[in-house]
């Protein structure tokens, strides 16, 4: 069966995280951190929720590329208001004891909070989670820490485009190169062939005994002529790739 092109682009996203060496460590600190579990970046969109990086010592089950139904997280709730989630007793919590993700997955603990792009654009969430109560929101500097740690995400995601666009544009002018190079050869061979009868001309009516003085100076420049051409096209193709007028 043939994926459909918005799961090639999650698929592709999954792999960009894949590429970011600074994410592993990231959430090993996230764990560290907070003392919860279980840490993940996900890939959050209308339609799909998706673990592209975790650590998981909760024993949760999810593995990079593993979805959610996007509609029981409160992650699709910080896709909509960008802000972050925080709480350490959801069963005690006024809002959060009758919401629908920590009654459906257990969770007592839950931290999350939004990856932007660098032009703006909403990515997914950086979140940690855990089924026993924690102290997580009484610390507001690890909810700040959280959020440091989801903008270095951002910015790895970028420097990964950033690097492919490089490499792209490095294997496209190679690619040119090797193509100029081709077309320079090509074309020296045709003028070559082109002047290859007029040496060979100028050649035989030098070793002729008919002509004079005047003529062999003729000829002489002549010759001369012809071996700047050959220079000059050459000097031009290797300039321009093509001759000049």
């Amino acid at each position: 069966m043939t994926a459909s092109p918005n799961r090639i682009a999650i698929d592709a996203d999954v792999a960009k995280v894949a590429r970011c060496p600074s994410v592993p460590v990231i959430l090993d600190a996230v764990v560290e951190l907070t003392s919860l579990r279980f840490a993940a970046v996900a890939r959050v969109t209308e339609t799909e929720w998706t673990a592209c990086a975790v650590r998981d010592d909760l024993g949760f089950g999810l593995k990079p590329g593993d979805d959610l139904v996007v509609k029981t997280t409160i992650c699709d709730e910080i896709r909509q208001h960008h802000q972050p989630v925080i709480f350490g007793h959801a069963s005690a919590h006024p809002l959060f004891k009758t919401h629908h993700t920590p009654l459906q997955y257990g969770l007592e603990s839950y931290v999350s909070v939004p990856i932007f792009r660098r032009n703006g654009d909403f990515f997914g969430t950086l979140c940690a989670i855990d089924s026993a109560p924690s102290q997580i929101d009484a610390d507001p500097v690890k909810l700040k820490t959280i959020c440091l740690f989801a903008r270095l995400v951002g910015y790895q995601l970028d420097i990964v485009d950033d690097l492919s666009e490089n490499m792209s544009r490095l294997q496209d002018a190679q690619s040119g190169h090797a193509v100029r190079e081709e077309e320079v050869t090509h074309t020296e061979r045709e003028i070559r062939g082109m002047l290859q009868p007029v040496v060979t001309g100028l050649y035989l009516l030098r070793a002729s005994d008919v002509l004079g003085t005047a003529d062999r100076a003729i000829l002489a420049d002549m010759e001369a002529s012809c071996a700047a051409i050959a220079t000059m096209l050459r000097d031009r193709l290797n300039q321009d790739g093509r001759v000049k007028a």
